[in-house]
């Protein structure tokens, strides 16, 4: 234990000092988040700019061309697919394909954890969605997007990543991945928080990473936060001392749920299975939800 003290006090300083270098969202990633926020936005703009990734394009492409977008004629550039995507699925897309070129290293320990953290998250986002559109199915909880739950879902543990940087630049204070796992558990929320903030990411999405596992903090009404924090019970990465049925029923009387029955829906499974075998496969799952969002 006294190891484990002195190394959280080393990285707490190099924190403090800003020593710890916080990860860089893809440039391309960022300048599409940039531009469409800007008022005088266009989509010739956005265009532009996806088409310096071709990754990037070839995803949103596949996206526009899906079921939840689609119509009779197919996408076929990046022109037609931002035209039937819209700025904020466009923006929001972006950053999600963007979050599957973090998650990597060469470290056997460190690949490890990051794929567990991978499998978790495929997890939360497959449970979140899958509930996300059975509300949606009954036209509840309509100001809330499948593409930025996603997103939210992606992102929330995204702190661990410099911490994961530091145990591969110094493996030799890091012992084991148990060692890893409690600094993870006490540094990984704040270090989030940093991370959205330097990526200047909505407060709405800062606060998904900065409190999903800290219930003393909750919004005034449903919101992102909640819905990652069911993807999180449900998937386990979210331990709590009471029985999960308890914890389920607070958040149908807050009315993220409309009741336990969502579970059993053929909505949730058929959704649910679609966004995980989407997301094993290493694609972006918006096509399977069916679940419409505005566009700005």
């Amino acid at each position: 234990m006294a190891v484990e003290r002195a190394l959280l006090v080393q990285l707490v300083n190099k924190i403090n000092r800003g020593r710890i270098v916080l990860p860089s969202l893809p440039e391309v990633a960022m300048a599409v988040r940039d531009l469409s926020q800007r008022d005088d936005c266009s989509a010739e703009q956005l265009v532009e700019e996806i088409s310096k990734d071709p990754g990037l394009a070839t995803t949103l492409i596949s996206m526009a061309n899906s079921e939840g977008f689609g119509g009779e004629l197919k996408a076929n550039s990046v022109q037609f697919a931002v035209t039937r995507l819209g700025l904020e699925r466009t923006r929001d897309l972006a950053a999600a394909a963007a979050m599957h070129q973090l998650f990597y290293s060469e470290q056997s320990m460190i690949w490890d954890k990051l794929e567990q953290l991978r499998r978790s998250n495929i997890e939360v986002a497959s449970c979140a969605l899958a509930v996300l559109a059975c509300e949606h199915e009954q036209g509840r909880l309509i100001n809330l997007s499948a593409e930025t739950l996603l997103l939210a879902c992606q992102i929330h543990n995204i702190g661990v990543l410099p911490l994961v940087d530091q145990a591969e630049k110094h493996p030799h204070l890091f012992r084991d991945g148990q060692q890893l796992e409690q600094i993870i558990k006490q540094l990984g929320a704040p270090l989030g928080q940093a991370v959205l903030q330097q990526w200047r990411f909505p407060e709405e999405l800062v606060v998904v990473a900065r409190y999903w596992a800290d219930l003393s903090y909750q919004t005034s009404t449903p919101s992102y936060l909640d819905l990652v924090r069911l993807g999180a019970l449900y998937s386990r990465q979210l331990l709590l001392d009471e029985p999960l049925p308890n914890s389920l029923q607070l958040l149908v009387d807050k009315g993220v749920l409309s009741g336990l029955e969502v579970f059993g829906r053929e909505t949730y499974f058929l959704t649910f299975n679609a966004v995980h075998n989407r997301l094993s496969q290493h694609e972006l799952p918006l096509s399977v939800t069916g679940v419409p969002s505005g566009d700005c």
